[in-house]
């Protein structure tokens, strides 16, 4: 018999208004059956431990009958509006818990329906455990299961887009108004996603990274498990002063490297409902998901960076500068072109060797940068040729630069090694003024800077 079957049951057998199954649940009963005719009866508010009769039996383990009830209706802590109870008993349960019966007639429960009672109980203490049961293996399967999803989310993502849909299973997983992954980002606390109330303003946001309940896990670096409305949650703000959230409970969990948090996962409560305790041990192991997911992500940009860049000199390779162009040009704006070339690049590399060759492009480019400053993009092609994109303020290149440039380079370079001054060719051309296509801009500014030196 499921233990709905057994609470209608003693719902008919003493004709009650109200018969109800409660749970101790920290410091609240709550209800796991109930049937009744108020309809003021809400099964799913929590009763109170003090100052209710369910909660009192609860705590000193006995039976309890009230025959002509003349007490504030309030004390009984499941009804919403008054509902004339004449009669009220209650028996404990052993998990611990208790099954709250009344009635609307006078003295219709005694000693005789207190016995009948204690043989409904320990039926429904042996139901309560096998339902309890029941409910732990659900919760493992359905744990296990947002553990694969969360999982699948994050295996073949390349990005943090995929955390959207992690902060959406973590809101559901724990009953939260909010959730958020915030990461630390030098002096900033910054919200990388969110779901729920607000979040669309949340995401992308950069916080104080000290004074709020969110960073109080990193300032101590470890998890903040707070109960429902703790004295706590008002001592600080949530992410920064006056940001308007009334934060009711709040679950967090760093995210770690090397023993070092860098980032949080944040549940928050700004309601009645309570998060979701159960929840606290898929949540932290989604914490580490994230966290394990986030450092991936970092080092592929790494290595995607590095792929980016030139290892002998530090300037872009040609793809990355030539992608660059391109959003450039769609843009619609003015800039130059430059071309730096050692045309006889590879007869210096076979007569003084790779590390002679390899000094000398470094020397380039860092005389390069020195003309150009550091917000020029900056790309060696094949051997000895450099390209410079210039923008802004900086463009269109005049002469006067281009000269600054070859003199420069020479001085920080061997004229032994190079040849004399005609081997650097330097010339430029502008977008849009010399023309629009890309590939015809480069060709023309490497063309100028051989008739420079012609």
């Amino acid at each position: 018999m499921s233990l709905d079957s057994i609470v209608q049951l003693v719902f008919n057998v003493y004709e009650a208004h109200t018969v109800a199954l409660f749970v101790k649940e920290g410091e609240r009963l709550c209800c796991l059956s109930a049937v009744s005719f108020a309809g003021s009866f809400d099964k799913a508010k929590p009763v109170p431990m003090e100052g209710t009769l369910p909660g009192w039996v609860v705590k000193h383990r006995e039976p309890l009958i009230i025959g002509n009830f003349d007490k504030d209706e309030e004390t009984l802590g499941y009804y919403g509006k008054k509902e004339e109870i004449k009669s009220f008993m209650a028996y404990p349960l052993e998990l611990p818990g208790v099954i709250a019966v009344d009635s609307k007639k006078k003295w219709v429960f005694t000693e005789k329906e207190k016995k009948i009672l204690a043989d409904f109980v320990s039926v429904m203490e042996k139901e309560v455990e096998r339902e309890a049961r029941l409910r732990d293996m659900e919760e493992e399967r359905e744990e296990m299961g947002l553990t694969r999803r969360v999982i699948g989310f994050l295996r073949e993502s390349r990005d943090t887009s995929a955390l959207e849909e992690v902060v959406k299973e973590a809101l559901s997983a724990s009953g939260a108004d909010l959730a958020l992954i915030g990461l630390e980002r030098k002096d900033r606390f910054q919200i990388l996603s969110a779901a729920g109330t607000a979040a669309g303003e949340l995401v992308g946001r950069d916080c104080p990274l000290r004074g709020s309940i969110a960073t109080t896990v990193l300032e101590g670096g470890r998890e903040l498990l707070l109960p429902y409305e703790s004295g706590y949650l008002r001592e600080k703000p949530l992410l920064f002063q006056d940001d308007g959230a009334r934060v009711k409970q709040y679950f967090g969990f760093p995210l770690v490297l090397d023993e070092k948090p860098f980032g949080v996962l944040g549940l928050v409560s700004l309601s009645q409902r309570h998060l979701k305790e159960g929840a606290i041990g898929v949540l932290r192991d989604m914490a580490g998901l994230i966290a394990l997911f986030l450092v991936r992500v970092k080092a592929r940009e790494e290595m995607e960076g590095r792929d980016n860049f030139d290892p002998t000199t530090g300037s872009l390779r040609f793809r990355p500068f030539f992608y660059a162009l391109g959003g450039l040009a769609k843009k619609k704006k003015g800039f130059s072109l430059v071309s730096v070339k050692l045309p006889d690049f590879q007869r210096v590399r076979r007569t003084l060797g790779v590390e002679t060759a390899d000094d000398i492009l470094r020397k380039v480019y860092q005389s390069i940068e020195l003309c150009m400053g550091k917000g020029a993009l900056i790309a060696r092609d094949a051997g000895g040729h450099f390209h410079v994109a210039l923008r802004g303020a900086h463009s269109p290149v005049d002469e006067g630069v281009l000269k600054i440039l070859r003199y420069t380079i020479l001085r920080n370079i061997s004229s032994e090694t190079t040849g004399g001054k005609r081997h650097l060719e330097i010339g430029a051309a502008l977008f849009p003024k010399d023309g629009k296509d890309l590939w015809e801009l480069l060709d023309t500014a490497e063309d100028r800077g051989k008739q420079q030196t012609a």
